[in-house]
């Protein structure tokens, strides 16, 4: 039987995947013994993906990319990650159609056949919220993850442009994602990172959301009504969930049944 080891090293994308992860088990093709596993299935653009990913790629491990084809900004490292990892893959997952044909385009451009199959995203399979750590009266939320090719005078003035919008009520300020530059948001922040049902339902109920994360295009937009999502920067100004279609469901389901043909 098949075994595919889930490549995953952010908080968000763990999150994301629970669902996923959970039915794999069940239907026994998941692994976390990266010797056992068939498969290695890279989840995103995170540079920690890609450093393991290019790991397993280098001892001929199979590839599959999971968000391949997404979009966030051309100045971001996180284009160049999601693009190599698209390159090395034998299989892509794709949030859209959208996303798809970006993917059939980059194969084509190396003489690579692509292989891309629109799943949904398995960020909106699980929507469960939990409200037990939300604060009392309004709030702002704000995550704000520093821009990876921006330089530390395009941070602060970033970081400048919420400390102008919060003066009014309270807010709630979530720790970073561990990027390069976090150690200039973190003076700022007033909660540690969240588990995913507890920053929905701080997303849910707060009075605005003032961000840069990916999370404005996808999460949010279910949640939230859009005059209530406040981007910052040019951080994730570009992705793709930010127009394309999001209706498709049951993105887990979509994914396990092409997993069980490998």
């Amino acid at each position: 039987m098949v075994k595919i080891l889930v490549a995953s090293f952010n908080r968000a994308s763990d999150g994301a995947l629970e669902k996923l992860v959970k039915k794999m088990k069940r239907k026994k093709i998941w692994t976390d013994d990266e010797n056992e596993a068939n498969y290695i299935l890279a989840c995103g653009d995170r540079t920690e993906t890609f450093t393991f990913v290019l790991k397993m790629f280098r001892i001929n491990k199979k590839i599959i990319h999971l968000w391949a084809g997404e979009l966030t900004h051309a100045e971001d490292e996180d284009e160049v990650y999601r693009s190599t990892m698209t390159l090395m893959s034998e299989l892509q997952l794709c949030n859209n159609e959208k996303a798809k044909d970006r993917v059939v385009r980059l194969c084509e451009a190396v003489d690579k056949q692509p292989n891309a199959h629109v799943v949904g995203n398995v960020m909106l399979d699980s929507l469960k919220i939990d409200e037990s750590k939300i604060p009392e009266g309004d709030y702002d939320l704000v995550l704000y993850n520093p821009p990876t090719r921006k330089s530390r005078q395009d941070i602060f003035n970033e970081i400048n442009q919420i400390k102008k919008l919060i003066t009014d009520i309270p807010y709630m300020w979530i720790a970073p994602n561990g990027d390069r530059g976090s150690e200039f948001v973190m003076p700022y922040v007033t909660t540690n990172t969240l588990p995913r049902p507890m920053f929905l339902g701080a997303l849910k109920n707060c009075r605005r959301f003032i961000s840069n994360s990916s999370c404005m295009w996808s999460e949010a937009q279910f949640l939230l009504k859009p005059e209530q999502i406040i981007p910052i920067g040019v951080r994730n100004s570009n992705r793709e969930s930010r127009e394309a279609d999001m209706s498709i469901k049951n993105a887990s389901d979509n994914i396990i049944k092409i997993l069980e043909k490998l």
